[in-house]
């Protein structure tokens, strides 16, 4: 990516420091067209006055196949700088055929760092502070402005998330709310804050539609729709996120779930990579004779609870699968080779 395409980002004074010292941290939070990697300043864009209709026509990447008619604000995991959440964001566009427009969760990786070794740790350290609410990030803030604003225009706003991001959007849906109702009830107003929360709540039941990949978050608010997706074996949902156990404990039958059929041998992090996720997706839409990319229908037929899940044997894997490979030894797992 050159410089002329950071300069557009208005960064706060007291963030230069690390942005001196870690670049990519200079995109976090912002907005990103993932298949022209134009960073959008999120700031500007939410005081244009019309921040999705920016977003629509300037932000998304639009695959061939897409009809325009649906997009989701995607929040990527760690590890990914800029450029490399853009490729794997163009990916899960031209799978599922849907509008993509990144929210970026930047990334501790440098191209050339002085400890290697350390810096490599960086960005699952803060992953953990992050995933226990002891650190923060412009990705929460700016989820948590963006559901509002949707929320209070009337507006269709579709969140995805992977991994790591899936706990900066559950940190960003709880802040959310949160604002929401200290706007509008006070701090001892007990019967007026419980009211906002209802109506935040129902708002956001019709407006907010969460589609967290790898979750690695345990406590999501109510309100939005959610469905957490992944594959058995995933060891982060399983330790880390929700899981139908779970939810049923904590009496969130609100959330639904889409788990595939284990590919890789127990204690593979190979499960948690969303690049096998969303292969597994698309053949679930052509399984259900749903128009892929249709994300209304297949939520439908989740929450009616008549999904046909797709089988690993029934995907037509892509030859190029050992690019968004972690461990090439993971191919034969699927019937393919590493070369």
């Amino acid at each position: 990516m050159n410089e002329g395409k950071a300069e557009q980002v208005d960064s706060r004074w007291w963030r230069w420091p690390l942005e001196a010292i870690f670049p990519d941290k200079k995109f976090d939070g912002q907005l990103q067209n993932p298949e022209t990697e134009q960073v959008f300043d999120f700031n500007t864009v939410i005081a244009s006055g019309n921040p999705f209709g920016v977003i629509t026509n300037q932000i998304v990447y639009y695959p061939e196949n897409d009809k325009r008619e649906l997009y989701a604000v995607f929040i990527s995991g760690l590890g990914q700088r800029e450029s490399e959440s853009s490729k794997r964001s163009r990916r899960y566009a031209h799978t599922l055929e849907t509008g993509i427009a990144n929210l970026n969760n930047s990334s501790y990786l440098k191209m050339h760092p002085i400890i290697s070794f350390i810096n490599k740790k960086l960005d699952w350290i803060n992953a953990g502070l992050d995933r226990l609410n002891l650190s923060g990030s412009p990705v929460i803030s700016n989820t948590a402005i963006l559901t509002n604003y949707a929320i209070t225009s009337n507006t269709i706003l579709n969140i995805s998330g992977d991994s790591h991001g899936t706990i900066l959007l559950a940190r960003g849906l709880r802040v959310a709310k949160r604002k929401y109702v200290d706007a509008r009830a006070g701090i001892f107003d007990f019967k007026g804050r419980r009211l906002q929360e209802k109506k935040w709540e129902k708002r956001a039941s019709q407006l907010i539609n969460i589609f967290a990949f790898g979750n690695g978050y345990l406590n999501w608010v109510k309100g939005p729709s959610y469905i957490m997706v992944y594959i058995d074996g995933d060891v982060v949902p399983n330790n880390f996120g929700i899981t139908p156990q779970k939810a049923i404990k904590l009496h969130r039958e609100d959330i639904k779930f889409l788990i595939f059929d284990r590919i890789f041998p127990e204690g593979s992090f190979e499960a948690h990579n969303m690049m096998y996720t969303t292969q597994l997706l698309r053949q679930t839409f052509i399984k259900n004779n749903i128009q892929i990319g249709d994300f209304p229908a297949l939520y439908n037929k989740i929450y009616q609870n008549t999904l046909e899940i797709a089988k690993v044997n029934e995907v037509p894997w892509p030859s190029d699968m050992k690019e968004y490979t972690w461990n090439l030894g993971s191919l034969e797992f699927i019937g393919q080779q590493a070369p």
